[in-house]
């Protein structure tokens, strides 16, 4: 008997690690899966609305970054949003381009809702993935803002959503300050085995090896210097993939 138990256990020790690589690629696949619905649903809205883009703004009104009621999540604040009613509100959701709340978010991110005193409130997040701040976002920052398709881009270049880091989601907006800027705003996700998730304007979706893991170290209120060459050269890439601003001053 205890040699059969020895050798389960050996076994198991041998297998767990192979279940776990499996499970993480289906995580993955699932992932890539969702930003590619979501591609979807925001290349039909621009379809339905006369090559209007979907509404990407945010505010800190509420005293929180939040995205606006009429944006592609609705009044979504990932790390406060209790339940994904702000999702079904949202016009990927309230337009049927979307029925899943589910698609919102990535299946290997085990972050929680916060309290607005700082505790957890057990209740895991509705939403991962957020919207480049190029399309119809907030005018007010430093990233060329389009509300429409526009032919001074590359679609297949440009990338639209992304798996945002557990630390930077707020808002459904993410920003990407242009080069020569050597910082993060928000940061990408590196959940699947320090790979990052993109779709672009032309409907396709791509992992990202990332050089460098992606973390903010006990959130910096963004603005995380690239803190190496790797993950200086992981920043370069992305800000490729935004549109660039003319003249642009890398600040202090």
């Amino acid at each position: 008997m205890l040699v059969v138990v020895a050798i389960i256990a050996v076994l198991a020790a041998l297998l767990l690690p192979v279940l776990n690589r499996a499970q993480a690629r289906a995580q993955g696949i699932s992932c890539l899966n969702n930003l590619k619905q979501l591609q979807t649903a925001w290349q039909m809205y621009v379809d339905d609305n006369g090559g209007k883009v979907p509404e990407n703004y945010s505010d800190q009104s509420t005293g929180v970054w939040r995205s606006s009621s009429n944006s592609w999540t609705g009044p979504s604040s990932a790390p406060f949003d209790l339940d994904d009613s702000a999702i079904r509100r949202g016009s990927f959701f309230r337009f049927n381009y979307i029925r899943s709340p589910g698609t919102f978010r990535c299946p290997s991110d085990d972050s929680e809702v916060m309290r607005l005193d700082g505790k957890s409130a057990n209740v895991p997040r509705s939403r991962s993935y957020s919207m480049n701040g190029n399309f119809a976002g907030r005018p007010e920052e430093t990233q060329r803002v389009f509300d429409r398709e526009n032919l001074a881009y590359k679609p297949s270049k440009i990338f639209v959503f992304i798996d945002e880091d557990e630390d930077s989601v707020d808002d459904a907006q993410f920003l990407v300050w242009p080069n020569p800027d050597d910082r993060w705003v928000n940061l990408p996700a590196g959940r699947h085995d320090r790979n990052g998730v993109l779709s672009f304007a032309d409907g396709h979706a791509e992992r990202w090896k990332w050089q460098w893991p992606k973390q903010f170290k006990k959130k910096q209120s963004y603005w995380k210097r690239a803190e190496n060459a790797a993950d200086l050269a992981d920043l370069r890439r992305l800000q490729e993939a935004t549109l660039p601003v003319k003249n642009y001053q890398s600040q202090p």
